[in-house]
């Protein structure tokens, strides 16, 4: 995840740094630090706020030759 991903799927949730904090078990801290690109958070919490981007319908779009992205995700793979 870059950092441009988790600001643009926190734009589209609507989420302040302080929700997705709470939504991924993180500090809010962590959020505002890997966002300013201050540092990339643990391993472990970077898999945290990815994970609560999914569950929240955000598709993170890895760097395929077209740039890496964030969408919302179908609906049918938001229910799996």
């Amino acid at each position: 995840m870059t950092v441009e991903q988790c600001r643009g799927a926190r734009a589209m949730l609507g989420w302040s740094q302080t929700e997705l904090a709470e939504a991924a078990n993180v500090s809010r801290q962590t959020i505002a630090d890997f966002e300013r690109g201050a540092h990339m958070p643990i391993p472990n919490n970077l898999a945290s706020i990815a994970t609560a981007f999914t569950e929240a319908g955000i598709e993170l779009i890895p760097e395929n030759g077209g740039g890496a992205g964030v969408r919302f995700a179908r609906a049918t793979e938001r229910e799996k």
